[in-house]
C-alpha cells in the first residue's frame, strides 16, 4: 500500500470512528457531512472523496467490522462437526462480544439489518473459503437460502442477546445455543 493509499484508508477510518462517535448523542439521521468531517477534523471535500453519502460510510464500516470477523473465523483449522462447531461458535460468540457496544448502537440507531444485509453480501461470496461440516454442496441458490437461514438464525441471537441491559456471557448463550441446534437435529432423526 502506497503512503497515498494509506492516508486515504486512515482517513476513512477516521470517518468512521467519527460517526460512532456522534451516533452516542445523536440519531443518524440528524447527523450531517459536515459534522462527521469536523469530528474527524477533515474536510468535507475529504469525506466526499471517500464516501457517496452517510450509508456509504456505515457500509465501510461494516465491512471492516466483518472482515475483522472472518479473519478470526479463517484462523480455525477444519476438525470433526461438533468440535468444529463448538469453536466455531466460540469465535462468532466472543468476537460479537467484544463488538457488544458497537451493536447496541447499531441496533438503537436502527442500522442493525442494514448490517445483517451487507453481512449476508458478505458472507455467501465467502462460504467455500470456510470449510464447515454443516455446509451443503449445491447451486449458488442453494447456498443463498442456506446462508439465509443460518445467518438469520446468527443475527437475530445478536439482536436479542445484546440489546440486553445485561446480556449473558458467550459461555452461557453458546449453551443455549448447542441445545436448540441439538433439539433441531434429535427433531429430525
Amino acid at each position: 500500500m502506497s503512503g497515498k493509499e494509506r492516508m486515504i484508508e486512515q482517513s476513512k477510518q477516521w470517518l468512521s470512528e467519527s460517526l460512532i462517535e456522534l451516533m452516542k448523542s445523536e440519531d443518524f439521521q440528524d447527523i450531517s457531512i459536515t459534522e462527521i468531517a469536523q469530528q474527524a477534523e477533515l474536510s468535507r471535500k475529504t469525506f466526499y472523496h471517500s464516501f457517496k453519502n452517510k450509508e456509504a460510510l456505515v457500509n465501510y464500516f461494516c465491512d471492516k467490522l466483518f472482515d475483522s470477523y472472518f479473519q478470526r473465523l479463517m484462523k480455525q483449522v477444519p476438525s470433526p462437526g461438533v468440535t468444529m462447531l463448538d469453536n466455531t461458535l466460540d469465535i462468532f460468540l466472543n468476537f460479537w462480544w467484544e463488538q457488544k457496544d458497537i451493536i447496541r448502537l447499531l441496533i438503537n440507531q436502527g442500522l442493525f439489518d442494514h448490517m445483517n444485509e451487507i453481512w449476508q453480501q458478505k458472507a455467501i461470496p465467502r462460504y467455500n473459503e470456510f470449510a464447515a461440516p454443516w455446509h451443503v454442496n449445491g447451486s449458488a441458490k442453494n447456498v443463498a437460502y442456506v446462508m439465509a437461514f443460518q445467518l438469520g438464525g446468527f443475527t437475530n441471537i445478536l439482536r436479542v442477546w445484546l440489546s440486553q441491559d445485561e446480556p449473558e456471557s458467550p459461555t452461557e448463550i453458546k449453551k443455549i445455543m448447542i441445545g436448540a441446534i441439538q433439539q433441531l437435529a434429535d427433531s429430525i432423526k
